[in-house]
C-alpha cells in the first residue's frame, strides 16, 4: 500500500496563511497610505495611475489577440504557398485513373460495339439503300 507523505509541522502556516496574512496587510498599508496622502493636487495623479492600471490588462489580451492573428496570417501564407506542388500531384493522379477509365471501358464496350459495326457493314453491302446525299 502507498504510504500517506505529510508536510513537515508548521508548514502550512509559513507556505499558506502567512503570505495571505501578509499580502493582506500589506494591501491595507496601501490604502491607508492611498487615504491619507490624498489632498487636492493628487486626486488627478491617482486617477490616472488607476486608469493606467485598468488599461494593462486589455493591451496585454489585446496583444495576445494580434499573436493569434499574426500565426493565421503565417499559417494561410504557407498554406497558399504549398498548394500548387500538392494540387499538381492530384491533378497528375486524376489524369491517371481518367486515362484508366478511359481505357477500361474502351476494352469493356468492344464486345458490344465491333460486332454491331460488322452487322452495319454487312448490311449495307447487301442492301441497297437511298443515299441522303444527292449530287446535281
Amino acid at each position: 500500500m502507498a504510504e500517506e507523505k505529510r508536510s513537515p509541522a508548521g508548514s502550512s502556516f509559513w507556505q499558506i496563511i502567512f503570505p495571505a496574512i501578509a499580502g493582506t496587510i500589506f494591501i491595507l498599508l496601501i490604502c491607508v497610505w492611498v487615504v491619507i496622502g490624498i489632498g487636492a493636487g493628487n486626486i488627478s495623479r491617482f486617477a490616472e495611475l488607476s486608469t493606467v492600471l485598468l488599461i494593462i490588462p486589455v493591451l496585454f489580451f489585446s496583444l495576445v489577440i494580434l499573436v493569434i492573428l499574426a500565426a493565421c496570417v503565417v499559417l494561410s501564407v504557407k498554406m497558399i504557398r504549398g498548394l500548387p506542388p500538392i494540387t499538381s500531384r492530384i491533378v497528375e493522379f486524376i489524369d491517371k485513373i481518367r486515362d484508366g477509365v478511359s481505357r477500361f471501358s474502351e476494352i469493356i464496350v468492344q464486345p458490344v460495339i465491333r460486332p454491331s459495326a460488322y452487322l452495319k457493314g454487312f448490311r449495307s453491302i447487301f442492301t441497297r439503300e437511298k443515299s441522303r446525299y444527292e449530287i446535281d
